[in-house]
């Protein structure tokens, strides 16, 4: 019997730290168009996904983001990669270079929502 075990290089991993979906949080970036926000997708402490066009887009691209929570910057001049670029116009980033105060400050919006969602479903199972 033969097979093969392959294990991902760290460019070919798809998800490196648990992603989640925070209500109103967006990206505000430079764009052709000039500065614009989009919604965050999804988010982690390694990097966020947003959708826009994707022929305005490269992997290996380098940005400057800022991270707004309910139309507030929650944290300024951020230094972003795009990792990939899908067909339906979803960019996935990393987040690259960022201070540890801004870890810090992510990591702990990130186990905020990780909480919530936990209490969630522990709440709907004691209902069940």
């Amino acid at each position: 019997m033969d097979f093969d075990i392959k294990m991902p290089g760290d460019d070919e991993k798809l998800r490196q730290a648990f992603r989640t979906r925070v209500p109103g949080l967006d990206v505000r970036l430079m764009t052709k168009a000039g500065v614009q926000e989009f919604q965050i997708r999804d988010i982690s402490s390694t990097g966020f996904a947003f959708a826009d066009s994707p022929r305005g887009y490269s992997s290996g691209q380098e940005l400057v983001v800022d991270i707004l929570l309910a139309k507030r910057l929650f944290l300024g001049d951020i230094k972003a990669k795009v990792m990939r670029v899908l067909d339906n116009g979803i960019i996935g980033c990393n987040f690259a270079g960022m201070d540890r105060r801004q870890e810090i400050k992510l990591d702990k919006l990130v186990l905020e929502v990780q909480k919530r969602l936990i209490e969630l479903r522990k709440a709907k199972k004691e209902a069940e």
